[in-house]
């Protein structure tokens, strides 16, 4: 016979397991995928998968991994942290930059875009805040602006090139330089339109000199530990390693100087009535800091910001676009021969949309050198992402959405995605043509400029992209106009990593390697 206890006992059984499948049911977009997404083999006890990404050349591991487990994965972190997120679906990746930016923030690397760049627009977080200050810096950087301001960039770029020209001729007939020097004044020369003297004065070299100061300790020193421990001991970013607080000497170099004397400078123009219709960005800003729109230790950081940002970026990328035509020997005369077709001084107008294979080579720099080879984001809400390409989860079920919880480290590795072999073929080749064939389609590469994400994608990506564009393109074609590229003998070159990526050039087997891209130069007149 059922009595009453015995009833209510069973009861509240069932009710229990009706509870408990209720609750399974709905939890799905509450519990994290990422413990069923596929994982590389051979992680190590200490380490994780992270030794590998390090101690490789800059997204070998990860394309390595993308061809054994596909474009959504997970990887173990060192040191025991929480399993790390590592995206190369192109829809996951459109949808976190273009409608998510601002709940995937920059948290374990802000300090060191502080100490690199300055509290500027690529520091700040939050949506309205980052509005306002792109707000501030945008209307300088239009096309309309920078066509404006073309022949004072032409004239900037062709100082540093006529120096360079001279310094060859007083060398001899065959002069190697690191072309990184040469690079870096002319796009020191044109940031911020600020007589630098053709990168000779002493302004000039004191940036120029920090920067490589600061580039050789972080290469060389930091290393694979520092890395790890800055990930997992966030309070490390505050103390004296000198690897660490050397990624500060040049913009602590700018402000200490060169920002200060740019200030000085532009206000007395202001008060002549001189400068207030300019356009240009320092001109912006001071007007902007006189409106007490932004404060003056804003003004310094963002003056820094904009400097190093667009220095650091097209210094590398000429760099190594020269680097590339000298070894393609082919591909550097058919670059100079669409130049000389123009019969005349290129304009901005010839730059911008009559070379297309000068704007082919730019791609296929980008898409070979990106400068920034990884994209490093922390969830702060929990989120379901949508996948373009299905994920084969481990109960062997395939998904085409990904949940998440707030917390979750995301590794969006940039340089592996623009060198995918499934896409490219022929991934690690320099081959500008394929930028005037037809490209893989679209649906499996990035949304960004160029189907890349070499300046980022949606609210948050390089607000000076189309200056940084057209620098790039006035600094080549004013050196490839006056000299051949060779590279000399017997050197290798490898890449590294100091928050941007970088030559590390090796003259023999037992070099330890130093930033530079060593180029010989003839001048054509010569020839």
């Amino acid at each position: 016979m059922l009595t009453l206890s015995f009833v209510y006992e069973h009861l509240a059984t069932v009710l229990a397991l009706i509870l408990a499948v209720f609750i399974f049911a709905i939890s799905p977009k509450w519990i994290s995928s990422i413990d069923f997404l596929p994982l590389p083999a051979d992680p190590t006890f200490f380490w994780g998968h992270e030794k590998p990404i390090f101690f490789n050349q800059p997204g070998r591991a990860i394309r390595n991994w993308m061809t054994e487990v596909g474009s959504t994965f997970r990887i173990k972190a060192a040191f025991g942290a929480p399993d790390i997120l590592v995206l190369c679906d192109p829809v996951a990746i459109t949808y976190i930059l273009q409608k998510r930016v601002f709940d995937y923030r920059v948290i374990v690397v802000r300090p060191r875009i502080a100490r690199l760049l300055g509290k500027g627009l690529g520091w700040v977080e939050g949506e309205d805040e980052h509005k306002r200050m792109r707000r501030l810096a945008r209307p300088a950087l239009t096309v309309d602006n920078i066509k404006a301001m073309s022949g004072d960039i032409l004239e900037a770029a062709g100082r540093v090139t006529q120096d360079l020209v001279t310094f060859v001729r007083k060398q001899g007939k065959d002069s190697e330089v690191n072309i990184v020097d040469w690079t870096g004044k002319a796009t020191l020369n044109i940031a911020l339109l600020h007589d630098f003297e053709g990168g000779n004065n002493l302004e000039a070299q004191n940036i120029l000199n920090a920067r490589k100061t600061g580039v050789q300790a972080i290469a060389r020193y930091i290393g694979f530990l520092t890395l790890m421990l800055l990930r997992r001991f966030t309070f490390l970013n505050h103390l004296p390693i000198a690897a660490i607080q050397g990624q500060s000497l040049a913009k602590r170099t700018i402000q200490d100087g060169v920002a200060r004397e740019l200030v000085a400078r532009n206000r007395t123009l202001m008060d002549e009535h001189r400068q207030k219709e300019k356009g240009d960005l320092l001109t912006r800003l001071l007007l902007a800091a006189e409106e007490e729109k932004i404060s003056r230790t804003e003004l310094y950081e963002h003056i820094s910001t904009f400097i190093i940002a667009g220095f650091e970026s097209t210094t590398m990328t000429v760099g190594f676009a020269i680097w590339e035509l000298a070894r393609h020997p082919e591909k550097q005369r058919r670059l100079r021969e669409e130049l000389r077709a123009l019969n005349g001084e290129p304009t901005y107008h010839d730059l911008q949309h009559r070379m297309e294979y000068l704007d082919a080579v730019l791609k296929e720099t980008l898409r070979l050198y990106p400068g920034l080879p990884y994209m490093e984001r922390t969830a702060t809400k929990d989120d379901v992402i949508p996948l373009h390409r299905a994920v084969k989860l481990a109960n062997g079920t395939m998904s085409k959405d990904l949940v998440v919880r707030a917390g979750q480290t995301v590794i969006i590795p940039i340089i592996a995605i623009h060198r995918q072999d499934d896409i490219w073929k022929d991934a690690d080749t320099f081959r500008p043509e394929r930028w005037l064939e037809k490209l893989p389609p679209s649906e499996c590469l990035p949304a960004g400029w160029g189907n890349m994400l070499a300046f980022s994608d949606g609210p948050r990506s390089c607000v000076g992209s189309q200056l940084a564009i057209f620098n790039f393109k006035v600094i080549l074609s004013s050196l490839i106009e006056q000299f051949s590229f060779d590279t000399p003998p017997h050197l290798k070159m490898s890449l590294k990593i100091s928050s941007s990526l970088q030559a590390w050039v090796h003259r023999d087997e037992d070099d330890p390697g130093r930033n530079e891209i060593p180029i010989i130069l003839h001048s054509l007149d010569s020839l």
